[in-house]
C-alpha cells in the first residue's frame, strides 16, 4: 500500500505539473516565473521524494532525509498558506483550474496523510533540517529578482506584482510587513519541521 500511495502522488504531482508547463508554453507566458512559484518547487520535491519511497519504501540516508522532511514541510505550508491565505485569489478555470487544485489541495493532503498512516516512515534526524537552507534561498532570490529583473506574476485576478505572492510584494506593504509575514512563515515552518521530527523518532523508539 505505501508503494501505491506514493505512486499515486507522484504521478499526479507530475501529471500537474507537466500539464501547467505546456499550458504556461501554450499561453506563452514565463517559465522562469513558474518555476519560481514555491507551489511549484514543493510539489517538485513532493514528486521526487514520493517516487524514491514508491521504489524503495524503507529508503533512508541523510540526503534523503533532508529531501523528505524538506517536500513534507513545504507542501504542508503550501496547503496551510493556500487554503487560509490565498485561496480566491486567482480565477482559473478548465484545465487550470483542475492543476490548481492539484498542487493546492490534493497532493498537500495525500503527501502528509501519507507520512501519517503508512510504514514505514522514514527516519529523520535533526541533521535533515539543512532542508532549510533551500527555503531561504528561495526567499532571497524572490526578493532580489522582484528588485532587479523586475517580474511579472497575477498576484489576484485582477493585479500583478513582482513577486509570486501578494504578502512577499514590499512596494505594497512595506519591508516591516513582509519580514513579519516571513517570521510568520519560519516559524510555521519549524513547528512542522519538529512534528514532523519527533513522529518519526516515536515510530523509531517504539
Amino acid at each position: 500500500m505505501t508503494r501505491l500511495w506514493h505512486g499515486a502522488i507522484a504521478a499526479l504531482a507530475a501529471f500537474a505539473l507537466v500539464g501547467q508547463t505546456v499550458l504556461t508554453l501554450d499561453r506563452d507566458r514565463s517559465l522562469v516565473n513558474l518555476f519560481s512559484y514555491f507551489t511549484v518547487e514543493s510539489n517538485i520535491l513532493v514528486m521526487v521524494a514520493a517516487a524514491l519511497i514508491a521504489v524503495r519504501p524503507d529508503r533512508g540516508g541523510s540526503a534523503f532525509g533532508i529531501l523528505r522532511l524538506g517536500s513534507l514541510v513545504a507542501i504542508t505550508i503550501t496547503g496551510i498558506v493556500y487554503a487560509t491565505v490565498l485561496a480566491g485569489n486567482g480565477a482559473f478555470t478548465g484545465v487550470e483550474w483542475w492543476y490548481d487544485k492539484i498542487f493546492h489541495y490534493a497532493v498537500p493532503a495525500l503527501s502528509v496523510l501519507g507520512f501519517l498512516l503508512f510504514r514505514p516512515r522514514t527516519r529523520l534526524d535533526r541533521g535533515a533540517l539543512w532542508f532549510l537552507v533551500w527555503p531561504l534561498a528561495w526567499l532571497a532570490y524572490t526578493l532580489i529578482r522582484a528588485g532587479v529583473s523586475d517580474p511579472s506574476y497575477a498576484v489576484t485576478s485582477e493585479r500583478r506584482a513582482p513577486v509570486p505572492y501578494d504578502f512577499l510584494d514590499v512596494d505594497r506593504h512595506g519591508g516591516g510587513a513582509v519580514a513579519v509575514a516571513c517570521a510568520v512563515v519560519l516559524i510555521l515552518a519549524l513547528g512542522l519541521a519538529w512534528g514532523y521530527l519527533t513522529l518519526s523518532r516515536r515510530e523509531v523508539d517504539a
